[in-house]
């Protein structure tokens, strides 16, 4: 709140509120958008909450104080303006249906999340396959490759908010990282002259590992 009534280029406006009375200065040349604003920053009322009547009458936001007759030392009176039941309905509303699309759009993410469990488990097992010195058909980095990217189309094509954003965008890094990591291991496999065995039978005879593993 700015007071400058020494230099004289400014005005005090006493405001009656709630039965309460308090000072607010504000430049001759203001207009009753900017005495809001100042009344604003005394009260906390949102200039849009507010009804300022100067001599009984309600003012244009544009009206200028001199205009309209507002002189030094002038009083106003504040209104606040609550909202009515219809509005706070609708805000209830607005709520619910922000909810409802960060929720649809957190589920949409998880799909493709679950999905690519799949794919990093398969990297992973080429990945274990080729520190091994087995060499694996170039058509599997590939085939792999194209699947991630596809899952990167699903992502982009997500209308998420808040929360499902961010998900949406750790997601996409996750997937980013596979496909990098295909990439080096694709180039380190290139280099191998071992045996070459084939994908998929590396893939089933991995599995049936594991099932042993857990029949133990």
């Amino acid at each position: 709140m700015m007071e400058d009534n020494g230099a004289g280029n400014m005005m005090k406006i006493k405001v009656s509120f709630g039965g309460n009375n308090f000072d607010v200065f504000t430049s001759p040349q203001s207009t009753f958008g900017d005495l809001k604003r100042e009344i604003a920053k005394a009260t906390g009322v949102d200039p849009k909450a507010q009804t300022v009547l100067f001599r009984g009458k309600e003012s244009d936001d544009h009206e200028s104080l001199q205009t309209a007759g507002v002189k030094d030392n002038a009083k106003v009176v504040l209104i606040e303006n609550k909202p009515t039941k219809n509005e706070d309905l609708e805000k209830v509303e607005e709520v619910k249906e922000n909810i409802e699309e960060i929720s649809r759009g957190l589920e949409a993410v998880n799909r493709v999340r679950e999905e690519n469990h799949q794919f990093a488990e398969q990297v992973v097992i080429l990945e274990t396959a080729v520190c091994c010195g087995t060499k694996i058909e170039d058509k599997d980095f590939i085939y792999l490759t194209e699947m991630l990217m596809r899952q990167l189309l699903k992502l982009d094509g997500i209308d998420a908010e808040g929360d499902g954003r961010m998900q949406r965008k750790l997601e996409v890094r996750r997937v980013q990282g596979l496909v990098e990591k295909l990439d080096n291991l694709r180039a380190k496999n290139s280099n191998l002259t071992s045996n070459v065995q084939d994908e998929s039978s590396y893939l089933s005879s991995s599995k049936n590992q594991e099932g042993e593993v857990s029949k133990l």
